[in-house]
This record gives C-alpha cells, sequence and structure tokens, in this order.
C-alpha cells in the first residue's frame, strides 16, 4: 500500500513539473498546454460547452468540434469565456484574463507571443500584429491553423520552434482598457486622487505585474477617479 502511494504520489509531482514547464511552440501556440472543458457565455443567456484554448496567433479562442478538427471561434455575441479556473473577456478584440473585479472594473491580464522575433531576431510585443511577420506566416507552419486536426498537432507538437510568451497587464475602467503604469493610472484621478496617489503607491509598495498589488490599484482608482 505504501508503495502504490509512493508512485502516485510520485507522479502527481511529475505531471506538476511538466504543467509548470509548459512552453508554447510553433507547432502549439496556444496558452494552454492542452484543450480544455470551457464554457462561452453569449448575450441573450447563452452558452456552450466546449474544449477551449487561446491561440496565440491574435489571442483567438479555438475550439474541438466533433470530428476533433480545431475551429475558431467568433467573438460576435461572446460576453465571457471560461477555460478550466480562468475567466476571460474580449477587450481591444483579445481574450484577455480576468485577475480582478472592482465595481465592474477589472484587471485583466493579456498573453502575448513574440512571433516577429521569429522573423527578425529581435521581435517587440506591439499591441497589433508585424505586418511583416503576417506575409510570413505561411512559413511558419503554424499548428491549429495550417494543421487544424488535433491528433496531427499532438504528433507534431514538439517539433515546433520556442515561442517568447510575455504578459501584459491592463485595467478595463468604465469599459476603457488602459495599460497598468504609473502614468495612465494617474490621467483617470480626480484632483484630490491625484494628491494621494504618490503616497498610496509609496505606502504599498506597488509592483506593476504583481496581481496582488494591481488588485490595490484598481480598489485606489474607484474611489479616487
Amino acid at each position: 500500500m505504501k508503495k502504490i502511494l509512493l508512485l502516485f504520489a510520485l507522479l502527481s509531482t511529475v505531471l506538476t513539473t511538466k504543467a509548470q514547464n509548459y512552453e508554447p511552440n510553433t507547432k502549439w501556440p496556444y496558452i494552454y498546454e492542452n484543450f480544455t472543458d470551457g464554457t462561452v457565455f453569449f448575450e441573450g443567456n447563452k452558452k456552450a460547452q466546449k474544449q477551449l484554448n487561446i491561440h496565440l496567433w491574435g489571442n483567438k479562442l479555438h475550439y474541438l468540434a466533433d470530428d476533433n478538427r480545431i475551429l475558431e471561434a467568433k467573438d460576435k455575441g461572446v460576453v465571457r469565456v471560461e477555460i478550466g479556473n480562468d475567466a476571460y473577456i474580449y477587450s481591444d478584440n483579445q481574450l484577455v484574463k480576468i485577475l480582478d473585479v472592482d465595481q465592474n472594473n477589472l484587471v485583466v491580464e493579456l498573453t502575448k507571443a513574440d512571433f516577429d522575433a521569429l522573423f527578425t531576431g529581435t521581435g517587440a510585443y506591439g499591441s497589433s500584429l508585424n505586418s511583416s511577420a503576417a506575409r510570413d506566416l505561411s512559413s511558419l507552419d503554424l499548428g491549429g491553423i495550417d494543421n487544424p486536426e488535433l491528433g496531427r498537432l499532438l504528433q507534431e507538437r514538439n517539433d515546433g520552434r520556442d515561442l517568447s510568451v510575455k504578459h501584459v497587464f491592463f485595467f478595463i475602467i468604465d469599459g476603457k482598457q488602459i495599460e497598468a503604469n504609473k502614468k495612465e493610472v494617474e490621467s483617470l484621478l480626480s484632483d484630490n486622487g491625484k494628491k494621494e496617489w504618490k503616497a498610496f503607491q509609496k505606502q504599498n509598495k506597488i509592483k506593476w505585474k504583481d496581481e496582488d498589488s494591481l488588485a490595490k490599484v484598481l480598489s485606489f482608482i474607484n474611489a479616487n477617479k
């Protein structure tokens, strides 16, 4: 019995390590290591349950059809997407993960892949896809687009070129998306809020890539805009 328990413990450790070490590549350019049970919520209280993943070329929602083909979901009428324990909304035509909610305003995270670096050797994390990279898309043989069959992707998923990934954080305030930084936040504040802003940052030691810090900033914005 002890040997069996030890085996399960070791297996759990291995699986956890693999999940932590997951990196997307051109043959598997997805945020998640696997397609995962999820729900798409639409206007009018409608919803659909599918196996979902987010493709990093433009942060598009993909789902598995009944024949295991990979299809792109349209964003029209979508109000929320849940994948596993994560929740997303569309903002600026891209899926962003919800990190915190306060008075209907949000902290969100955008996961971006640096496709430009595959062509230029330098790359840039702009808000839109580089046009020259878009022209060279066919040379990538990008998984999920050129090869929309799950079985083939799984066979080839370890053969792709590594993708560098960056996480960009935003606030969505009254429906408007702004980047999470000092300057953008200050532009939202009332005159009195601007006076309190420096002291607030110092007191809370704000880190602009830390989820807890950004939740505090969101609360401050709502109280001082």
